[in-house]
């Protein structure tokens, strides 16, 4: 039975695998120019802070104002025009995607499933005993 170290090391072995992955790789890019978007990142943080008004007046069944819903739609159509932020949202739903099926092996791997015969032999030619099968045995 492995080790909490052991286990440990796998799952730092996994993670600089999965930042290999062209997803992962094209997620950070986007990151990197989003940051450098000082407009897209105007935008978004415009977004962040009405949503959050919008959801404590929500909360405190305080009325929503014609005005504040015409700002929302106005922010909603610049979001959904701007380049970066497009590219984001894209990278951003790929990304989910890919940790998400990750996820998913991990916890099959956990309760004793079966590694799905597409996956047999993805390892890229590791040993039956590589180290990310660990994390699944668990």
């Amino acid at each position: 039975m492995p080790d909490t170290n052991v286990i440990l090391a796998a799952a730092h072995n996994l993670g600089a695998l999965v930042a290999t992955h062209p997803t992962i790789a094209a997620y950070r890019e986007i990151l990197r120019q989003l940051d450098l978007d000082v407009g897209a990142k105007q935008l978004l943080q415009q977004y962040e802070q009405l949503i959050e008004m919008l959801s404590m007046k929500e909360q405190q069944m305080q009325p929503i104002e014609v005005a504040e819903k015409q700002q929302f739609e106005r922010l909603q159509q610049s979001i959904s025009m701007n380049a970066t932020l497009k590219k984001f949202g894209a990278a951003q739903a790929e990304y989910m995607d890919v940790m998400k099926k990750i996820q998913e092996t991990i916890n099959q791997g956990m309760s004793g499933q079966p590694l799905p015969p597409e996956l047999a032999g993805a390892g890229g030619g590791a040993p039956a005993a590589a180290p990310s099968k660990i994390i699944l045995d668990t």
